[in-house]
């Protein structure tokens, strides 16, 4: 049921429609599963921030493979061997935070790709199916459909947003807004005004290189996402918890 990245974020934008995802920081699997059942199209499997280990990525992969979700990891830094183990456990596509320049870029992408200086090959791993049968097609496969996707989140990311793009094999990039308010020192909701124009920019610089945007949603970004995320799996059940207590505390006293 494995759904090959590229393939399907392209064939859900071609139909008119936004591919709309969610952050999984739980250790649960189970999160993973209700995004896939509730007719999301993607998940983002967090490794940067909150308690993500290596199981628990894996498990989390096996249920975005099991409900038909495309799973993008966000592993810790730019870093070759955490790209390709993530790849390698059946990641159909990373996000590399803290990308500011070509040269950032131009590093995430070898790492993605079976080439000559670039991803190493081992058959005996979960993306292979252990077997290093077809392997020239399923190389070619992963070489066409994986997406490197640069996070944009620094202030030197935006300045450098053009070159970044022109970087063969960066075709979709995301902006990390929260990140990006984090290093101009500014806040995210107070100066959303000032975070809109720079992603106003970011989008135009995409487009002239044939890149797709993405951001998350419900922050002013929406009209020219081409893709993007709705929260996270344990900011929900934050929301959810705080709103239910609310609800709770406020009802009607009856005596």
């Amino acid at each position: 049921m494995t759904r090959r990245a590229r393939a399907a974020f392209e064939e859900i934008i071609n139909a008119g429609r936004a591919p709309v995802g969610a952050f999984v920081m739980s250790t649960d699997p189970n999160t993973t599963t209700i995004y896939g059942r509730a007719g999301y199209d993607w998940v983002l499997i967090d490794r940067e921030h909150g308690i993500m280990d290596e199981s628990a990525m894996r498990a989390h992969l096996l249920a975005a493979d099991a409900t038909g979700l495309v799973p993008i990891v966000r592993v810790l830094h730019n870093s070759s061997p955490l790209i390709q183990q993530a790849l390698d456990a059946g990641a159909q596509g990373v996000l590399v935070p803290k990308i500011g320049s070509a040269d950032d870029a131009a590093r995430a992408v070898a790492a993605t790709r079976y080439a000559p200086g670039g991803r190493g090959m081992c058959p005996v791993v979960p993306a292979a199916g252990f077997s290093g049968n077809g392997w020239g097609d399923y190389a070619s496969d992963l070489n066409g459909n994986v997406i490197l996707m640069p996070l944009i989140e620094s202030r030197a990311g935006v300045d450098n947003i053009d070159e970044i793009c022109a970087v063969k094999g960066v075709d979709y990039i995301f902006f990390g807004l929260a990140d990006l308010s984090q290093d101009m020192g500014i806040d995210m909701l107070d100066d959303a005004d000032t975070l809109i124009g720079m992603w106003e920019k970011v989008v135009a610089a995409a487009r002239r290189h044939g890149v797709r945007a993405g951001a998350p949603l419900g922050y002013g970004f929406d009209d020219l996402a081409d893709f993007g995320s709705l929260d996270s799996d344990l900011g929900s059940l934050r929301s959810a918890a705080d709103l239910a207590l609310t609800h709770w505390r406020e009802r009607p006293q009856q005596h």
